[in-house]
């Protein structure tokens, strides 16, 4: 099965990624031996980088290049941190969307605390033609806290990416926020986030965990369908849709509270008290 990676960090000197061409090398032969056919190298763009973001690209060109030599395809993209004023900077931000198409964007919040204005903000990139994409949302504090709060970004028409390494901490609370997501059908594609050797592979890593897990049809979407359809700028239905929570997240948007579900358990809690 072919994998494609759209969370990587592997422009030498950009970010906090590799610090050199061969290290980035490295990386690449190693993605291309585990069948990584697709990357989009996703350097930071923080508030402080937007005097010249293209800055942040540097050195695409020559990736494209020695990535084609590992049968790797390489498109630009970036991690953007969510400010409020990025509509306003609307201009900088199309180049820096995946593939340059104006279609779709990474999005990166605060771990600690959900910015006041989170869903206007994943509002305003919709209406403008770009769906925001979510990174890491099991990382976020507030996420881990309340699942509620993902459902009000969900609102504003965003999918969400899941990082891989967290699916190897099943017992943390970044873990099981990540399986949590994944079992309710809440996550639109995984990715790797990688950013040295320092740790191997992890997308690699994640896909064997799967196995066994969910089903085949479904890793395949998570690792390949649906990052490849992002990357040539095609139309994805956000997986929420389908989510056995969906009724409950558009209950919640609607500013309805559904019924507490039950389990069968509690109904024998409640029988002596019901036959009084």
């Amino acid at each position: 099965m072919p994998l494609a990676d759209l969370h990587i960090h592997l422009l030498p000197g950009v970010d906090d990624g590799p610090t050199d061409w061969e290290t980035t090398e490295r990386m690449l032969a190693e993605m291309a031996a585990w069948g990584v056919k697709l990357v989009a190298p996703t350097p930071h763009v923080r508030e402080t980088d937007w005097s010249d973001p293209q800055t942040k690209l540097f050195g695409l060109v020559e990736l494209k290049q020695l990535a084609n030599r590992h049968g790797i395809q390489v498109i630009g993209a970036a991690e953007l941190w969510a400010i409020p004023d990025l509509p306003e900077r609307w201009q900088k931000v199309l180049p820096l969307t995946y593939g340059g198409s104006g279609k779709y964007a990474l999005v990166e919040f605060d771990v600690a605390e959900m910015p006041l204005f989170a869903e206007w903000l994943l509002f305003q990139m919709k209406v403008r033609g770009v769906t925001p994409i979510i990174a890491h949302p099991e990382r976020y504090l507030w996420v881990q806290e309340d699942e509620r709060n993902l459902f009000r970004l969900l609102g504003s028409g965003a999918l969400v990416q899941v990082g891989v390494d967290a699916l190897l901490l099943a017992g943390t609370p970044m873990g099981k926020t990540a399986w949590w997501l994944l079992r309710n059908g809440l996550v639109d594609f995984l990715a790797s986030d990688w950013h040295s050797l320092d740790l191997p592979y992890p997308l690699a890593q994640g896909v064997q965990k799967l196995k066994g897990e969910i089903s085949s049809e479904q890793v395949e979407r998570l690792v390949w369908g649906t990052p490849r359809r992002i990357a040539s700028g095609q139309l994805v239905q956000p997986a929420w849709m389908q989510s056995p929570l969906h009724l409950d997240i558009q209950a919640f948007l609607s500013g309805i509270q559904r019924p507490q579900r039950r389990h069968w358990w509690q109904f024998l809690l409640l029988w002596p008290f019901r036959r009084r």
